[in-house]
């Protein structure tokens, strides 16, 4: 296909792939302008450059203080990272998303490339794979002749017989770069790779001599190209015969005069197809190169890729990669995951000890409860003792009350680390591939939704691996309707008020819901938008790795820390807020202040200004039973709606925001268990209703303003719809 283009086709073909990162690239600044005080005294930048799997991200969480995700699947890294070698802080090395070239302008690429383009850096490090360093390596000859490389990493040389690797004369082929073998699972090479990346310099940018033609039109342009760039203008010059889309707008932007002349070489040329003359040319040199550097050993059979116990691994993955078997494996996996995590026994038998024993015993009823209603009875102060409820059961309780979720979430988090790791998303990528064909997305995307089950967030970002446009908006359509770690918290008090002793099963039940749902919307979406188009699917099979645990301890660690910092900062806002606009009447007059039994007396929040505010509101809900078991004519019904409103901002509120408005939360348990038709209904409203804040904000960079609507409309439909659903059926059998 791309011999029958011109230049200036094939360079349209790559602007109008509706990529929002290519559309407006000159309207962004880069990585580094945009957090100028990380960089602000570093003596060096290094970026970090390298095919998909091949460490990349280990390499960074080894060398560096900082922790990026790994994953033992391809294209896992889809942003920028920043760290400071620990073996010289002011050193930083930054993460880049692994590609395979520089040449195409793909969502990868155009990340890589606004980075490398704007040359605020002084490096590049170069991470490539032992096993796989033929295909790697074209990258590496891409990087040296930027004239920026000063280090070539070979990871996972574990893999590999690279005692059959002479490294010598391999780093003298590549231009004297300096090479370091490395297996950093194991902590192989550490050291010698941070001393390499602080004190090795660039190497010379012409490292193959390609066809008289070819290089003569790189000469050319390379004249005619400014000399106030870091990057040499032979990459340039190469790029620009590549017809790479982005080379070609950043010329055309900052250097237009330039440019002009440089389009008069390039349609005279227009019709030889540089970009397979120079990737055959290339393909050629690293086979001379690994010829001259590998020896392999012929009479014992041994050469650079036989690495033995290889076929327990093949027989394996044949016995899982059966539909049969596979699937089952998977699902009580699932319920393993769970169970661990949230069962009677368990994590959820930590979550109860915390919160019964410590946070509702020891703390709020005999601890602090006491002494500041003590205090502000000995001043006989009526106001006082608003404040003191306005602190403890608006800020303190509700704070609390979701710290006892921790434990469960360190399990969590803990073993889908584990997973990612081992490289059995790989695995059930290609397993589930068939099924996913045919709701318009491919076995990819296994990994965007469970990567949905921590955050919504970075599962967006991760659209940007997709295989095709179709599959990138179907799955930021569907990513928000999985559960995140605070859905999944807000589930789980609500099934363990139904049943304390099934509640985890009620939770995988919500998981296969919401994995239902999503599936079922991509299916909706891939008739209507892309009817025409079809997912392809291509993933990198790896071998089965085991699991770094200090990653994965430092990748919990941070986990934890983001869910304690939205726990200090928007769940005690938020509870205040709440707490203050239940104790505050329309006009703006305190609500009875008077204590009974170290409690605060609920009984008029019903008049407040966030009272009558809900009841308003709560009338869309008249579907939803029109008996005094109804959301409208409960007593209580009301302050559900209120709680789901709260919610809007972050997930992570509404349970806590819950608690406040019922008193407490006996009260709201108890609530729950008196109405479960109410109950039910709302669980289902809360999985589906509205996505948080900043996933709504990612939505919009990563797909648009118009698959942002799709997605608040369908998301608005089904969980109105599933709500009155699920309350009648739970009606009925409740009657009878």
């Amino acid at each position: 296909m791309l011999k029958k283009l011109n230049n200036s086709q094939f360079i349209e073909l790559q602007k109008t792939k509706n990529n929002p990162i290519f559309n407006d690239w000159h309207k962004k600044d880069n990585y580094i302008s945009t957090n100028k005080k990380i960089f602000k005294n570093a003596k060096a930048i290094n970026l970090l450059l390298g095919t998909p799997n091949v460490g990349k991200s280990s390499c960074f969480n080894k060398l560096t203080t900082a922790t990026a995700n790994v994953s033992n699947i391809d294209r896992m890294t889809v942003d920028n990272a920043v760290g400071k070698l620990k073996y010289d802080k002011n050193h930083l090395l930054v993460d880049l998303p692994g590609i395979y070239n520089l040449s195409h302008a793909m969502d990868e690429e155009l990340v890589v490339a606004h980075e490398i383009y704007h040359e605020q850096y002084d490096h590049i490090t170069n991470i490539i794979g032992a096993q796989s360093i033929e295909r790697d390596l074209l990258l590496t000859i891409q990087t040296i002749e930027t004239g920026l490389m000063n280090t070539l990493i070979i990871n996972m040389i574990d893999e590999v017989n690279y005692q059959l690797l002479d490294i010598n004369k391999l780093s003298k082929l590549l231009n004297n770069v300096h090479i370091v073998l490395t297996q950093f699972n194991t902590n192989r090479g550490i050291e010698t790779s941070s001393k390499s990346i602080i004190n090795s310099h660039n190497v010379n940018s012409k490292i193959i001599t390609y066809d008289n033609l070819t290089e003569k039109c790189i000469n050319k342009i390379s004249k005619l190209l400014p000399n106030d760039r870091k990057i040499s203008k032979r990459f340039y010059a190469i790029m620009l015969l590549e017809n790479n889309a982005y080379t070609h707008e950043f010329i055309q932007k900052y250097y237009p005069e330039h440019f002009h002349k440089i389009k008069k070489i390039l349609n005279k040329y227009k019709n030889i197809n540089f970009a397979d003359i120079l990737t055959n040319q290339r393909k050629h040199f690293i086979k001379e190169i690994l010829r001259k550097t590998i020896k392999n050993n012929s009479k014992l059979k041994v050469t650079f890729f036989s690495k033995k116990n290889k076929t327990k691994q093949q027989k394996f993955d044949k016995k899982i990669l059966n539909k049969w078997i596979g699937i089952p494996l998977m699902l009580l996996l699932l319920v393993f995951v769970y169970y661990l995590s949230f069962g009677n026994y368990t994590g959820g038998k930590l979550q109860e000890l915390i919160q019964v024993n410590f946070t509702q015993k020891l703390l709020i009823k005999e601890g602090l409860r006491p002494l500041f209603w003590n205090i502000f009875h000995a001043a006989d102060s009526p106001i006082g003792i608003w404040f003191a409820n306005f602190f403890i059961d608006g800020a303190i309780s509700g704070f609390f009350s979701v710290l006892s979720f921790i434990p469960p979430l360190i399990i969590l988090f803990t073993l889908i680390n584990i997973i990612h790791q081992t490289g059995l998303i790989a695995r059930l990528s290609v397993l589930l591939d068939a099924s996913f064909e045919k709701f318009g997305l491919s076995g990819r995307s296994i990994l965007n939704l469970f990567t949905g089950f921590g955050c919504n967030v970075p599962a967006v970002m991760l659209a940007r691996s997709s295989n095709s446009k179709k599959e990138k908006f179907i799955s930021i359509i569907i990513t928000p309707f999985i559960s995140c770690s605070a859905r999944i918290i807000a589930c789980s008090f609500i099934l363990n008020a139904l049943s304390p002793t099934y509640g985890w099963m009620g939770l995988i039940g919500c998981l296969l819901l919401s994995s239902f749902i999503a599936l079922s919307v991509g299916l909706f979406f891939s008739k209507i938008l892309f009817r025409k188009q079809k997912s392809f699917f291509i993933v990198e099979f790896v071998d089965w790795r085991k699991p770094d645990f200090v990653v994965i301890c430092k990748n919990v660690w941070v986990e934890i820390k983001d869910f304690f910092k939205k726990v200090t900062t928007k769940i005690i806002i938020a509870t205040m807020i709440i707490w203050l606009f239940l104790h505050v009447s329309v006009n703006f007059i305190i609500i009875d202040v008077s204590p009974k039994n170290y409690e605060w007396n609920h009984t008029d929040i019903s008049f407040s200004l966030l009272g009558y505010t809900a009841k308003g509101i709560n009338y869309i809900m008249y579907p939803l039973g029109l008996n005094n078991h109804g959301w409208v004519k409960s007593e209580n019904g009301w302050k559900m709606t209120l709680s789901l409103l709260s919610g809007l901002l972050a997930k992570e509120t509404v349970i806590s925001n819950a608690f406040v408005i019922f008193g407490n939360a006996d009260n709201f348990s108890t609530f729950l268990q008196n109405f479960p038709s109410i109950t039910l209904s709302y669980l289902v409203i809360f999985m589906f209703y509205v996505p948080c804040i900043a996933t709504i904000s990612m939505m919009r960079k990563e797909g648009g303003f118009k698959i942002l609507l799709m997605h608040l409309a369908s998301a608005w439909i089904i969980s109105y719809s599933l709500g009155i659903i699920f309350y009648w059926i739970t009606f009925v059998i409740n009657r009878i």
